[in-house]
């Protein structure tokens, strides 16, 4: 038995790569089927920039067991079904990545409200939730990602300006973002998503061999593909 840990779109696909290859593999994740993914799907822009990526998912027939809490050292599992324990000896992490904090990429100033890594902005836009009037993206680096962004806010009438800058930045407020200062400019606005990088996501701390997401920490999923293709069973 193989056990693949995280059901987003680097598990499902390796899931089913050892599948075509003959082993038994069991596919565990805390939440459900799609990671981050399952946002992008809810938002028009994200659905039509990840299209390839989500359909996949989408049209996985990999069960996968959900509400886990996991160790792979020894293997044990706490899930709705109870409690499982065995002897598999090799695991597959495939539990993606997450965005550095604000104050990791380089913000500063005030901790007030309006402040958003870029993943918790898209998984409240994928929720129906208004994030503010007049936005600024600040981002460390280019990433693909921010096109369908800046689509989606400015087809909603939202007044959205993306940086792409290394300056750091300083945040103005009483309760809520009025003001960031960045670049020798003060930018008046109300919300600030923030984009400075990832890190990989594996707050258990699981052995075994790392796939997809947590290895590239990234937003584009042909890096991640090509990480999960490169896997020798």
């Amino acid at each position: 038995m193989v056990v693949v840990v995280g059901a987003g779109y680097a598990g499902l696909s390796l899931a089913e790569r050892l599948r075509e290859k003959g082993f038994e593999a069991k596919v565990y994740d805390m939440r459900g089927k799609g990671g981050e993914l399952a946002d992008f799907a809810k938002i028009e822009e994200f659905r039509e920039y990840y299209s390839k990526y989500i359909e996949k998912v989408e049209e996985s027939d990999v069960e996968v067991i959900k509400g886990c809490v996991l160790s792979t050292n020894p293997f044990k599992v706490i899930s709705p079904f109870g409690l499982e324990v065995g002897r598999e000896n090799r695991f597959f992490i495939c539990t993606g990545a997450v965005d550095l904090t604000p104050a990791a990429s380089g913000i500063y100033g005030k901790r007030v409200a309006g402040i958003y890594t870029l993943e918790t902005a898209i998984r409240l836009i994928a929720m129906g939730k208004r994030i503010g009037k007049r936005i600024l993206v600040v981002a460390r680096r280019e990433e693909g990602i921010l096109k369908p962004l800046e689509n989606h806010l400015a087809a909603r009438g939202f007044d959205v300006e993306i940086l792409i800058t290394d300056d750091p930045a300083e945040v103005y407020g009483r309760m809520r973002v009025e003001r960031v200062e960045i670049g020798g400019r003060s930018i008046p606005c109300d919300s600030l998503i923030v984009y400075g990088g990832r890190m990989p996501f594996n707050p258990k701390n699981l052995k075994g061999e790392f796939v997809g997401n947590v290895v590239e920490c990234t937003y584009d999923y042909k890096k991640v593909d090509r990480n999960v293709q490169r896997i020798m069973f």
